[in-house]
Order: C-alpha cells, then structure tokens, then sequence
C-alpha cells in the first residue's frame, strides 16, 4: 500500500463532489486551479506538460494509477469505489489546512459547473497553455524552490 498524501485526498474529494468523470478532465481542471494564481501551495500541481490533449501532470497520473491499485479507484468507471468512498470520508478533514488551495478548486469549478467539459477547450485559450511549447513544462522558474 502506498502512503496517502493530501494530494491523494484532494483527487478523491474533486472525483466526488465536483462530478468529473475522466482522467484527462481531471488533468486540465487542476491546471487552470493551479494557474488561476501565482501563489504556490503545497498541495497544489505544478509539473504539468503541454500536450496535444491539454495539461498531462505526471505527479497526478501516479496518484491516479495508485488509487486504481490500491482498489480506492474505479479506472472504468473513474468514481471512488466503496473502499474509496469510506477512505475519503476517514481522511477528508486532512485537508483543512490546504482551504485556500480546495478554494481555488471551487472557484474553478462554479466558473465551468453548468458544462465541465468546456474545462477541455477553456485550456487552449489559457495564456500559459498557449505559450507552452507540447512536452514541455507550463509551470517553469515560477517558483523559486520548484
């Protein structure tokens, strides 16, 4: 079993309660959270790739794969299993120190709530994005022990 972070109880909360339903909308929505200010968070991603689909965050792929792995994870399905769901409630409150970051999420999400899949094509009009070269990092020198 892997080690849970903060980052593994964000994923599991942004998959429950603000419905997204895929792992390359997961990818792009914590993008425009995480570009939506300079302000670094620990709890936030900030490895994110351009590519021909939109941001790619290696860090959230791996968190991905290990809740599939750890049967926390539905991959068909992308919804918490049972398991997950019992997790996720046990560990929920981990996240109160990160608010300022989960608020940004929300902030993120009311703006794209009515059409989530508008978050896929409101990406290639982000400035970062477009002037991100494809393979290359979006979030580079922009914080300094980055």
């Amino acid at each position: 079993m892997f080690s849970f972070t903060a980052q593994h109880i964000l994923i599991m909360r942004l998959i429950t309660q603000f419905e997204i339903n895929n792992p390359s909308l997961l990818h792009n929505f914590l993008f425009l959270a995480s570009a939506e200010s300079l302000d670094y968070h620990d709890i936030g991603f900030y490895d994110f790739v351009r590519s021909k689909n939109g941001a790619f965050s290696p860090l959230l792929q791996s968190i991905l794969e290990e809740l599939i792995i750890g049967h926390l994870l539905s991959k068909g399905s992308f919804a918490l299993t049972p398991k997950g769901l019992d997790t996720y409630c046990a560990l929920a409150s981990a996240l109160k120190p990160f608010e300022i970051y989960v608020d940004r999420c929300f902030t993120v999400y009311l703006r794209h709530k009515d059409n989530l899949d508008q978050i896929n094509e409101t990406i290639k009009n982000h400035i970062r994005f477009r002037k991100g070269k494809p393979g290359k990092k979006l979030f580079v020198n922009d914080f300094g022990h980055r």
